[in-house]
C-alpha cells in the first residue's frame, strides 16, 4: 500500500510538472479524483518546512492506506460524461486548499474505482480515454525537458521504494522536495501569465489611462498574491481541463482572485473598451464567483437549528456574489410555513478582503507615481482603493445589512403610478421582510420575493405596457432621491437591476428592492451640505463648493488645509469658465476633491455612488430626468424647507437662488418676481470608482 502511494506522489508530481503544456484534446485532460488528492498533499507542503512537511506526508500515508484497504468498486455510467464526472469526483472547493483537504479527511477515503457501462459504444469511449490520459501523463515524464538524468533519478528511486526502510524515507523526502521546487515553478508561472496577458492583450488600448492601468494591475497583483491564495489558484487548476490556454488560465486566475479586485474588474467590463475575450473574462466575473461548497453551508446550518425551525433548504446556491450567498429555503414561525431566502458572507472571505487591501493599496501607490500615468489626467488611484474596500468592508457586517433592509421597509414602501396612453396601474415598492433569530446567527433570512429583472419584464410586456422600464424606473429613482434629501436621509447605494425584481399583476405592479450591502443614512448637517455642493457646481461657486466639501470632509484627516483648498477650487473654476476644462458634475468634483486631499466620509462617497447608479438607471431607460433634476423638483415642492436650509442656515442669496433655476422659491417666500432661470449644461456623471477610466 506505501509503496503504491509513493509510486502515485512521484508519478503525479511529473505529471504536473509537464501536464501544463500538453496537447490540447476535444474532451480535455482531467485528472482523477485519487491523482488531483495526491497532488494537492504535494501542493500543501510546497515552501513549507521540513517538519511540517513530514507531518502532511504522514497524513497523505494515512489517507492512502485507508483508500487501498478499500474493496475496490465497479461504478456502472449511461454515458461518457457520468463517467469523467464520476472519475474526476467531488472536491469541496473551498476559499482554503487546507480547509479542502480537511473536508475531504474528514468525510474519510473513497474506494478506488473501475467503471463499466453496458454501452459497448459507452465502454470504448471509456477505455479510449483512460489510455489517452496515461499517454499524456506518461509522455510529460518522458518528456524531453525532464532531462535523461531525472529519468534515471525517478527509476532509481521507484526501485529503492521496493526495499529496505532507509531507502522508502529518502524516496519519501526526494518526492517532497521534487514537488516543492516543482509547485514553485507553477506558482511563478501565476506571475507569468499575468505579466503575458498585460503586456499582450492591453498593449494595443487606445486610452493611455486604461493601458497603463491595465498592465500594471496585472503585472504585480497576482505576484503579490500569499502562498496561500497561489496554491488555491493552482488547486482549481488541478481540477479542470490541464490544457488550458493562457487566455483561460488567465480566466481561472481572475476568478479566483480577491473581491476588491473582481469588484474593480466588473466596473472595468462595463466601462472599458478592451479586446472581446478579454471583455468576456471580466464580465464572466458575476457569473462565475466560486460558490461556498454545501459541506460548509451544511456546518453553518446546524448550528443555526436554534435560531430558525427550516422545513426545508436548498442545497443548490440560488445566487453567488463577490461577497455573501443565498438559498432557498422554508421555515416555521408560530406554526404558519414561510417561503424565505438566507443570505450568509461566505466563511473566509474577509482575509481575502485584508490581502487585497494590501496588494491594491501597494499597487495604486505605483501607479500615483507613475508620471506617465499622471499625465493622463487621470485621478489618484489610493483614494479609489480606500472606497472600494470600505464599500466591501461594509458588506461583511450582515448585521448592518440588515438594520437597513429594515429601515427601508419604513421608508420605500410607497406607491407609485405608470400612466400612460395605452396602460395605467398602480407601482406599489416593497422591501422583503426580515425574520429575526433567536439568538447569534450567520444567517440572514428574509421573505422569499417572486419577479423577473426589469428588461426582461419589460420585454414580455413592450407591446401592452411600452413605457413599463422608464415608467418604473422613474418613480423608483423619485422615491430614492426623495428620501436622500428630503426625507430621513437613507439612502440605497446599489440599485442596478441585480437589485430589484418585477412582478406585473393586476391591480399592481410590484418592485421589489433587495440587497442592502451597501448604503447608509445621510445626517441633517450632511443634507444641507449635500444641497449646498450641488448649488455650488451648478453655480460654478467657488465659495459654496469650498465650502461645502470642507464642512463635508474629515477636517483632521485632511492633508490639505482650508485656504489651500478653496486656492484650488478657484484655479480649476478658472480653467473650467475658460473653456480650458469641462465643466464638471458633483460626482466628478467628489473625486477631484479627494485627489487634492480631502478625506471624505463613506456616507457620502457611498451616496456618490448611489447616484451615479441611479443616473444610468434613468439613462438606458430613455428618461430624460436625472437625479439633480428630481431635486429641484422637490425643491420647488419644498420651498419652506429649502429657504431655510440654503438661504438662511447656508446664506445663499436669492440671486444665487435664480441662477439655479429656482427662483420660484424667492417668489414663494417673498412674492417677488425675478428673471428667467438659466439653463446649465447637460454634465455626464462617473462612478467614484470608474474615474480611474475617464
Amino acid at each position: 500500500m506505501l509503496r503504491q502511494l509513493k509510486f502515485l506522489l512521484i508519478g503525479c508530481v511529473f505529471v504536473f510538472k509537464f501536464a501544463w503544456a500538453a496537447a490540447p484534446a476535444t474532451t480535455g485532460l482531467y485528472l482523477s479524483f485519487e491523482q488531483r488528492l495526491a497532488l494537492t498533499y504535494a501542493l500543501m507542503a510546497q515552501g513549507e518546512g521540513e517538519a511540517q512537511k513530514e507531518e502532511i506526508l504522514a497524513r497523505a500515508k494515512n489517507y492512502f492506506r485507508g483508500v487501498y484497504e478499500l474493496e475496490a468498486k465497479t461504478i456502472k455510467v449511461k454515458n461518457f460524461n457520468e463517467f469523467l464526472t464520476q472519475f474526476r469526483g467531488e472536491w469541496p472547493n473551498t476559499q482554503s486548499v487546507a480547509l479542502d483537504m480537511e473536508l475531504i479527511e474528514k468525510a474519510g477515503p473513497q474506494a478506488l474505482k473501475t467503471f463499466v457501462s453496458d454501452s459497448p459504444r459507452v465502454q470504448r469511449q471509456i477505455e479510449e480515454y483512460i489510455e489517452w490520459q496515461t499517454n499524456q501523463l506518461k509522455s510529460s515524464v518522458e518528456d524531453k525537458a525532464a532531462g535523461k538524468g531525472q529519468m534515471e533519478l525517478l527509476g532509481a528511486q521507484a526501485m529503492a521504494l521496493l526495499q529496505n526502510p532507509d531507502a522508502q524515507k529518502m524516496a519519501e523526502k526526494w518526492a517532497l522536495n521534487e514537488s516543492d521546487a516543482i509547485l514553485s515553478d507553477r506558482m511563478k508561472e501565476l506571475d507569468r501569465v499575468g505579466e503575458k496577458m498585460a503586456q499582450s492583450s492591453f498593449a494595443q488600448q487606445q486610452d493611455a489611462t486604461m493601458r497603463i492601468f491595465m498592465q500594471t494591475m496585472f503585472s504585480e497583483y497576482f505576484s503579490r498574491l500569499s502562498p496561500a491564495s497561489k496554491k488555491l489558484i493552482v488547486s482549481s487548476y488541478l481540477g479542470g481541463d490541464l490544457n488550458l490556454s493562457d487566455i483561460k488560465k488567465f480566466e481561472l486566475m481572475v476568478q479566483n482572485s480577491g473581491p476588491q479586485l473582481q469588484k474593480l474588474l466588473q466596473v472595468v467590463a462595463r466601462q472599458a473598451d478592451l479586446s472581446p475575450e478579454m471583455l468576456e473574462v471580466f464580465r464572466g466575473l458575476e457569473n462565475s464567483v466560486r460558490p461556498v461548497p454545501w459541506v460548509q453551508v451544511d456546518e453553518i446550518l446546524k448550528h443555526e437549528k436554534n435560531n430558525y425551525k427550516f422545513t426545508y433548504f436548498e442545497r443548490k446556491p440560488l445566487g453567488v456574489g463577490t461577497m455573501a450567498q443565498v438559498h432557498r429555503a422554508k421555515i416555521l414561525v408560530d406554526g404558519q410555513r414561510h417561503d424565505v431566502v438566507v443570505r450568509f458572507i461566505k466563511p473566509g472571505i474577509s482575509d481575502r478582503v485584508e490581502e487585497d487591501r494590501k496588494i491594491l493599496t501597494a499597487v495604486a501607490e505605483i501607479l500615483d507615481n507613475n508620471p506617465e500615468f499622471r499625465k493622463t489626467g487621470a485621478p489618484k488611484l489610493g483614494p479609489v482603493v480606500e472606497d472600494i474596500t470600505a464599500t466591501v468592508t461594509a458588506e461583511l457586517s450582515q448585521e448592518d445589512t440588515i438594520q437597513r433592509q429594515k429601515l427601508a421597509k419604513t421608508r420605500y414602501e410607497k406607491t407609485g403610478f405608470l400612466k400612460s396612453p395605452e396602460y395605467k396601474n398602480y407601482i406599489q415598492f416593497h422591501v422583503p421582510e426580515i425574520y429575526d433569530s433567536k439568538g447569534p446567527s450567520k444567517f440572514m433570512v428574509q421573505e422569499m420575493v417572486i419577479g423577473k429583472k426589469l428588461d426582461k419584464e419589460a420585454a414580455t410586456y413592450s407591446e401592452t405596457i411600452p413605457t413599463l422600464k422608464r415608467s418604473v424606473v422613474e418613480e423608483m429613482s423619485k422615491v430614492w432621491a426623495y428620501e436622500v434629501l428630503f426625507g430621513g436621509g437613507f439612502y440605497h447605494s446599489d440599485l442596478h437591476q441585480g437589485n430589484f425584481m418585477i412582478r406585473v399583476t393586476e391591480p399592481k405592479i410590484y418592485v421589489n428592492i433587495l440587497d442592502y450591502g451597501m448604503g447608509g443614512i445621510l445626517s441633517a448637517d450632511l443634507q444641507r451640505q449635500v444641497m449646498v455642493l450641488g448649488a455650488g457646481t451648478e453655480l460654478n461657486n467657488a465659495d459654496l463648493i469650498s465650502r461645502a466639501f470642507w464642512k463635508i470632509s474629515n477636517r483632521s484627516q485632511n492633508t490639505v488645509n482650508e485656504t489651500q483648498f478653496k486656492t484650488l477650487v478657484k484655479e480649476r473654476l478658472k480653467l473650467i469658465v475658460s473653456g480650458q476644462e469641462k465643466n464638471a458634475s458633483l460626482e466628478h468634483w467628489t473625486a477631484w476633491a479627494m485627489d487634492q486631499g480631502l478625506k471624505l466620509p463613506y456616507e457620502f462617497i457611498s451616496l456618490n455612488r448611489g447616484i451615479v447608479i441611479v443616473n444610468k438607471l434613468l439613462s438606458d431607460a430613455g428618461s430624460n430626468m436625472s437625479v439633480t433634476s428630481l431635486m429641484k423638483t422637490f425643491a420647488r415642492s419644498n420651498p419652506t424647507l429649502m429657504y431655510k436650509r440654503l438661504v438662511l442656515e447656508e446664506k445663499i442669496s436669492h440671486r444665487d437662488l435664480i441662477k439655479l433655476g429656482w427662483s420660484e422659491l424667492k417668489v414663494m417666500m417673498t412674492g417677488e418676481t425675478s428673471a428667467p432661470a438659466v439653463k446649465k449644461p447637460e454634465v455626464s456623471s462617473s462612478i467614484r470608482c470608474e474615474m480611474v477610466f475617464q
